[in-house]
């Protein structure tokens, strides 16, 4: 999972990557001429940003290494992961909203009152859009949109580990706690399009327990107003 994030990080950091990248995903394969021609890329751009992508084993020569002329390209395994994460990244629309503007108030405000000393951020996240409340504007300050969209992302989409666990007789994982450097994650899974992210601060010595279960059993009740409507 690092390398794939590594390697969706290289892509998105330059516009040249990504736009060869996005012509692969959506073609399977180019030449650099064409690629050049239908991105309105320069075609000094697009070569050396295919030869960029081949060192990190993003892209790859579809053709032997002596052919000169048809020099086909196209995406590595590596470099379809790594494209559908950035993909992903692009198709979130997040909002950072007040209490008024989350998804359940009642749910900030209980989590609030329950854990306010230790509580950094609250998110909402549903498959193509997610709402943030931070605690205080100074917590919103660190962090600009893109990096927002990559960390819910990530920590929404980080699914090995429950589906390794699905089959063992401990069950699947009711929510999953993420250690970040400045912070505790807690993701919990409210429905099947809806997941909750807390974030605490590192030293939260509450029970996480209690805060999951507070977050299931008010947002299971939030979504399932929603679908009666």
């Amino acid at each position: 999972m690092t390398e794939t994030w590594d390697s969706a990080g290289y892509i998105a950091s330059s516009r040249y990557r990504l736009t060869v990248c996005d012509y692969l995903a959506e073609h399977g394969s180019g030449l650099p001429s064409r690629i050049a021609a239908e991105t309105d890329l320069a075609q000094p751009h697009v070569s050396r940003a295919l030869s960029e992508l081949r060192e990190q084993g993003i892209a790859e020569l579809l053709v032997p290494e002596s052919q000169q002329k048809g020099r086909l390209y196209g995406l590595t395994d590596l470099g379809e992961l790594a494209y559908e994460r950035v993909a992903l990244d692009q198709r979130i629309e997040l909002s950072v909203v007040d209490s008024d503007g989350f998804p359940d108030s009642s749910l900030l405000a209980e989590l609030e009152a329950q854990h306010g000393g230790d509580l950094r951020a609250v998110a909402w996240v549903e498959p193509t859009k997610a709402w943030i409340h931070f605690s205080s504007s100074a917590l919103l300050d660190e962090y600009d949109e893109e990096t927002l969209k990559t960390i819910v992302s990530t920590l929404v989409n980080e699914e090995p580990l429950t589906e390794s666990l699905e089959d063992l007789p401990a069950g699947q994982p009711e929510y999953v706690v993420f250690g970040l450097e400045e912070a505790l994650v807690v993701r919990i899974p409210a429905d099947d399009d809806v997941n909750i992210l807390v974030s605490v601060d590192r030293s939260f010595d509450t029970g996480v327990e209690s805060l999951t279960e507070t977050c299931l059993k008010l947002t299971r009740a939030s979504v399932l107003d929603t679908e009666m409507d």
